[in-house]
């Protein structure tokens, strides 16, 4: 059977029919499922599995005892220590108790006596000044301290008194070498042993003795009036001046 022809001649183009339409969407399909299938793994092989990720090695011991660990937390910082208790302060060896003394015990050959110390200086004439109640010592201030490793501890006191009559220090006259004193202020004790007495020339005792030092190794000085009465000055020519060497550092009362 002839087809028709248009009007040059030429076979006529009539419409595609369904079955091309039908041909050329299979064909595309199967390009299509060609290519998916390029990219996909190559059949009978397995898609390699994913890699685990390696293990850090562990750090050399030396290192592995400063670092912390990995999976836990820094050590917990040391408890604090307990203090520690206190303790007793002890004066050393070296150190030594010092006070103002404020009574004074005379031990003359067994006859014992005591007395009240009070506070006493230098005058404005240069002179040593003195309690007025003869039954009271005075302790010189600018000297040195009962204990102390040098200077002299100077203790001095008037032998009477013409409206009250014998002083304390009057048993100073019958002191002598080996007799013990005793210095205390209630809470300290101090000790002396006496080494020498003798009468000074009241005019020199100050420019001509040591009386008053405080260059020399700790000591006790102790003065009173002592020689003949001047009638016109109304005081004694001398002055008895007893030195006494300490028998140990000052202590403790009891």
């Amino acid at each position: 059977m002839r087809g028709s022809r248009d009007a040059l001649g030429r076979p006529a183009r009539g419409r595609r029919g369904p079955v091309w339409r039908d041909v050329l969407v299979a064909a595309v399909a199967t390009a299509v499922a060609a290519l998916l299938t390029s990219c996909a793994a190559a059949p009978g092989r397995e898609a390699p599995p994913p890699q685990a990720p390696q293990a850090t090695p562990p750090p050399p011991a030396s290192q592995a005892a400063q670092a912390p660990s990995a999976a836990g937390s820094a050590s917990p910082p040391a408890a604090a220590e307990e203090p520690s208790p206190a303790r007793t302060a002890r004066v050393g060896s070296t150190q030594r108790r010092t006070f103002a003394p404020t009574q004074i015990t005379l031990n003359a050959h067994g006859d014992v006596a005591r007395t009240s110390v009070t506070v006493v200086d230098t005058t404005a004439t240069g002179e040593l000044g003195l309690p007025q109640d003869p039954g009271v010592v005075g302790w010189w201030q600018s000297g040195a301290l009962a204990g102390e490793a040098f200077g002299s501890v100077v203790l001095a006191g008037h032998i009477d008194s013409r409206t009250q009559g014998l002083g304390f220090f009057v048993r100073l006259l019958g002191v002598g070498v080996g007799d013990t004193v005793e210095l205390s202020n209630g809470v300290l004790r101090a000790g002396y042993r006496v080494t020498a007495t003798r009468n000074v020339d009241r005019a020199v005792l100050v420019t001509g003795t040591d009386t008053f030092s405080q260059r020399v190794p700790g000591r006790l000085v102790l003065i009173t009036c002592a020689g003949p009465f001047n009638q016109t000055t109304r005081h004694y020519q001398d002055n008895l001046v007893v030195t006494a060497e300490p028998t140990g550092p000052a202590t403790p009362l009891g």
